[in-house]
């Protein structure tokens, strides 16, 4: 594939709209066209579904968007990492994490990371689990923010920062109470009796992946076979239509984007504690590596 081609789809996944962004690209919209099915060819995939009225992404073409992304800024970056490096010596640390809430969370450690390696330059990844975990193994990142859950059986070094919960989110509108007529906004911690009858607003399992034998995903489990669950693709969504009302929205603590407007975060009391913290790769680790770790573990600030 050919940047030409990762442009043109790029343009048209962010247009939808073949004729826009050939006009933004200053092409003919069939050679805008021919890019885009050579690359489906070259995939083996469509990655748009085009009608007369309207262009919409497929799921695959969603899905390579953001590796489609990531190649173009690779490149970029390779040429201008040759110039600065040979000018100042720079380096890239490359950081995946799962949530808007752990961007948030790395501010003051890369502030002090540029304070004590101030030549070291962040390249941050936001994916969901799987992708993130794909990314770490194959090494195209060096560092992932993640629960010890999260890299079973992968050869990498965890430093843990702290046991983390997950929690339930209830809207200060929510008015329904629990089944023993107990007001839901009157307590302190929850528990899954209380959550009987409630629709509960559910991440997706490839962003938070369980290991058999986790409490909290057995009783989820337990839950949906007699209430409803809504499952979210993101943080957000889920933080969104809980405080809106739909339901009562489960989260890891080091998902939930506090402070939240207009909404109550319990501990759920089904549940054990698990490991968060981060984890780079032993094979691949440098001196640098291993010093940026222990900055970012010493000034992370989990939500």
């Amino acid at each position: 594939m050919t940047t030409q081609q990762l442009e043109c789809f790029i343009r048209v996944a962010d247009k939808l709209n073949f004729t826009k962004a050939a006009q933004e690209m200053f092409l003919t919209t069939p050679t805008v066209t021919h890019h885009i099915k050579s690359l489906e060819e070259e995939l083996g995939a469509a990655l748009f579904i085009r009608t007369p009225k309207m262009v919409q992404l497929t799921d695959a073409g969603a899905e390579f968007y953001g590796d489609a992304k990531d190649i173009l800024n690779r490149i970029n970056l390779s040429s201008k990492k040759i110039a600065n490096v040979v000018s100042q010596s720079l380096s890239y640390i490359r950081i995946g994490c799962t949530s808007n809430a752990e961007l948030k969370a790395l501010k003051p450690a890369l502030k002090e990371l540029r304070k004590c390696m101030p030549d070291i330059y962040p390249m941050l990844f936001l994916r969901d689990y799987s992708r993130l975990k794909t990314m770490f193994e194959s090494g195209h990142i060096d560092i992932m923010l993640v629960t010890k859950d999260m890299i079973e059986n992968t050869d990498c070094t965890f430093k843990p920062i702290k046991n983390m919960k997950s929690y339930a989110l209830i809207s200060d509108d929510y008015n329904k109470t629990t089944e023993d007529n107990k007001d839901l906004h009157s307590m302190s911690a929850i528990s899954f009796d209380d959550l009987k009858g409630h629709c509960l607003l559910l991440l997706n399992q490839r962003l938070i992946p369980f290991t058999q034998g986790n409490l909290l995903q057995e009783k989820l489990v337990l839950h949906s076979q007699d209430n409803y669950h809504f499952i979210c693709e993101n943080s957000q969504t889920s933080e969104l239509l809980a405080q809106c009302g739909y339901g009562i929205a489960i989260l890891p603590e080091f998902c939930i984007d506090t402070p939240l407007d207009n909404c109550r975060i319990l501990p759920i009391t089904d549940q054990r504690e698990i490991q968060y913290g981060i984890a780079y790769n032993k094979t691949r680790s440098t001196k640098d590596t291993k010093k940026i770790c222990n900055i970012l573990i010493s000034n992370l600030k989990p939500q």
